[in-house]
């Protein structure tokens, strides 16, 4: 069925609405154009667009078109009287038509079925959109509310170097990727990149809050991963001062971390005084949820997870240093903090070995955001009698990015086995990228020299290991 649409043309943008209309053919509208001034009428000849050259303001004139019925009229003329005189006689013969107006004069009209496009708000739109660090937001798709929005992702961000797949999107979603003027319908697997276009779509209260995390720069971890922090404590695994050290040092990142707060859960509980020792800290940002039923561990750390915005784990190493917790973290994609008995006030260092993993390059937006947050100088350890040539690009990279955010690193080249090196340190933050090689570590594989998968030589230290999927 064809769709007869009535336009009303008239100046300089009308010349160009014509030209556009002209050049995207639409099989299944019948254009009816009315207008005065030849120059105007675009360069076309198809058998639906149809062309009458006189006053549109005349009723008498306009009468004669009305033989047949319009799905819609469209009014584009270039002074307000003619504007408000066409609407009128439109009316006038039909009052329940559709009619869209272009108004540039904030007209007042009366009637009902009609759409007011105010020229000097969309002009004011456009040039907006393009002011830096503001919203992009979708104004003639969707509902037109904020629900769908553009945002640039700027080289500081939180959001570089991360998979898609690991980025926390509750009632929002990404829904496209512009780089280098290319479309790409984004995967778990795919990178964000300083300078990408991202699609964002959600409600539009949630973008906002996507559209500051992703325009503030380092200094928001555990954002993007997710908004608060969770320490898991077995009772019946760990001794007393263990509890305290774990408590003390996951309160000690709370305190550092821009993480919104922080769940204590605690299963098996078995001494009242230590228990009294952790809800002492239950407050405002701090909630500690006990267990006091046997339980299986995992399934209520999943039950914890669903419930929360956990963006950083945090447990005792020889918890962690049990295959199914780190199976159920990674798959989880969940930064996780491994933690010692190394008091966190005396920590000044962070440390990277580097292996032949190049996916270090795609945590190191987050290593500098924590190293930052925690002030911590941070060193990369590199094997000279193992060099590869990835570890040369890891450098460079590292070294832009600490460039970028005044943040120096030390490098650190070695002929001895830098694990080795790292044991002898007194007190270090360890950083390791999350991968099915920490899962599937094994003490027993003697011949194993990948730092990764040695990470338990080094559990002495706190270890924070950064998902890169």
């Amino acid at each position: 069925m064809q769709t007869n649409v009535l336009i009303l043309a008239d100046g300089i943008v009308a010349k160009h609405f014509l030209q556009r209309l002209a050049k995207s053919y639409v099989g299944q509208n019948r254009y009816h154009i009315v207008y005065t001034d030849p120059s105007i009428r675009p360069k076309v000849e198809n058998e639906n667009f149809l062309f009458y050259q006189f006053d549109p303001t005349s009723f008498v004139k306009l009468s004669h078109l009305f033989t047949r019925r319009y799905n819609e009229v469209i009014i584009v003329l270039g002074n307000k009287i003619d504007t408000v005189a066409s609407y009128e006689n439109i009316r006038r013969l039909d009052s329940s038509l559709p009619i869209v107006v272009l108004d540039r004069w904030d007209l007042q009209l009366q009637g009902k079925n009609f759409v007011l496009l105010n020229a000097n708000d969309i002009l004011a739109a456009h040039v907006f959109d393009h002011v830096p660090n503001v919203p992009v937001i979708a104004q003639n798709v969707g509902l037109g509310k904020g629900e769908i929005m553009e945002v640039l992702v700027p080289f500081g961000s939180s959001y570089v170097y991360r998979h898609i797949g690991s980025i926390e999107q509750k009632r929002w979603r990404i829904a496209a990727l512009y780089r280098n003027n290319r479309l790409i319908l984004p995967e778990p697997y795919h990178i964000i990149l300083p300078n990408d276009l991202l699609l964002l779509i959600g409600e539009p209260e949630v973008l906002k809050q996507v559209f500051k995390s992703i325009k503030q720069e380092v200094g928001q971890f555990p954002m993007p991963y997710g908004k608060d922090s969770y320490l898991f404590i077995d009772m019946a695994h760990m001794d007393a001062k263990s509890v305290r050290h774990v408590v003390l040092g996951a309160i000690f990142l709370h305190r550092r971390f821009k993480d919104r707060s922080l769940f204590i859960r605690v299963v098996n509980p078995n001494d009242i005084g230590l228990l009294n020792f952790i809800k002492g800290y239950d407050g405002e940002s701090i909630e500690v949820l006990v267990e006091y039923r046997e339980c299986d561990q995992l399934q209520k750390i999943g039950e914890d997870l669903q419930h929360h915005s956990i963006g950083l784990f945090m447990l005792y190493k020889e918890l962690f240093l049990q295959r199914r917790y780190r199976k159920f973290l990674y798959d989880r994609g969940l930064p996780v903090i491994s933690l010692s008995h190394a008091p966190f006030e005396s920590l000044k260092e962070a440390a990277l070995i580097l292996g032949p993993n190049k996916q270090i390059e795609r945590i190191s937006s987050v290593v500098f955001d924590i190293t930052i947050q925690l002030r911590l100088t941070l060193k990369l350890y590199q094997y000279t009698q193992d060099s590869h040539q990835a570890h040369k690009e890891i450098i460079e990279h590292f070294q832009n990015l600490a460039n970028i955010f005044s943040k120096p690193i030390e490098v650190i080249k070695t002929s001895s086995n830098p694990v080795r090196l790292v044991a002898n340190e007194s007190n270090m933050l360890l950083i390791y990228p999350f991968t099915k090689k920490v899962v599937r570590a094994n003490p027993l594989n003697i011949f194993c020299t990948d730092p990764e998968a040695l990470f338990y030589k080094l559990d002495r230290h706190h270890q924070i290991f950064i998902p890169a999927l």
